[in-house]
């Protein structure tokens, strides 16, 4: 029996540095997993799919998502929709999301310990764990969770903010820090890769005063590991364990 093939699915338009990431993680499940057939799709559009091959006959759509812990993201359910409906005699399945967990921090801190480096950065007094999104309802109290694991690491404070708008978005906790007195904020990226969102919530960020952000996640080899334990899991049925357990 051929195991079903592993799509993984950006958050993400397929622009040049977002296909280029994904690409680079499918290559690192390739080369660990040769006997899985792996492909890239894209939750950032309508025409965002694969190109289906007549053998495929099951996928298992592998959501890379950093803050959704249990429920697929719409843009994914979309997708998966739109799958059906271009090859009904296809069997897709959708794993859990990737999901925020503690494991992510370190990541995270080696990417701005570089971005601070790069900036020739002195000093830092306060920090801004910054993700697309809030995620669902538990992925939500993760990320809470994570920013106050950060606090505490480098004791220094933590504000999370998100590219949802409103009070939350990334250049409103800048502003907010730094009415506070805080004069060297940092972001961490909470993002799974670079496209035109990202982007703009660097300029947000720094134009609002924060004095480095840091490049996303990236094709991590951690990345690709979940992903594979995501997708064995909804091949096989099972339901995944906790990622909070996941250092």
């Amino acid at each position: 029996m051929t195991a079903p093939v592993l799509v993984l699915v950006m958050p993400s338009a397929p622009e040049g540095p977002a296909t280029i990431t994904a690409h680079r993680i499918r290559q690192r499940l390739a080369k660990v997993h040769p006997h899985i057939e792996t492909a890239i799709a894209f939750s950032g559009g309508p025409l965002d799919q694969p190109a289906l091959k007549e053998e495929w006959s099951e996928l298992v759509l592998v959501p890379m998502d950093l803050t959704h812990l249990h429920e697929v993201p719409d843009p994914v359910r979309g997708l998966s929709d739109r799958l059906e409906a271009s090859r009904p005699d296809l069997s897709i399945r959708l794993a859990r999301p990737l999901g925020p967990a503690p494991a992510l921090l370190g990541l995270v801190d080696a990417r701005l310990r570089l971005a601070t480096h790069r900036a020739h950065t002195q000093e830092i007094d306060a920090l801004v764990l910054s993700s697309p999104d809030t995620g669902d309802k538990r992925g939500a109290a993760m990320l809470s969770r994570l920013s106050r694991m950060w606090s505490q690491h480098h004791r220094l404070p933590v504000h999370l903010a998100n590219d949802g708008g409103g009070a939350g978005h990334v250049d409103e906790v800048v502003h907010t820090l730094r009415r506070e007195g805080r004069r060297h904020v940092a972001v961490g990226s909470l993002w799974v890769c670079e496209n035109s969102a990202w982007h703009e919530h660097v300029h947000c960020a720094t134009g609002a005063g924060a004095e480095v952000v840091s490049s996303p996640i990236g094709d991590d080899p951690l990345l690709a590991t979940w992903a594979f334990e995501r997708y064995c899991s909804a091949a096989m049925g099972l339901v995944a364990g906790d990622p909070a357990d996941e250092d």
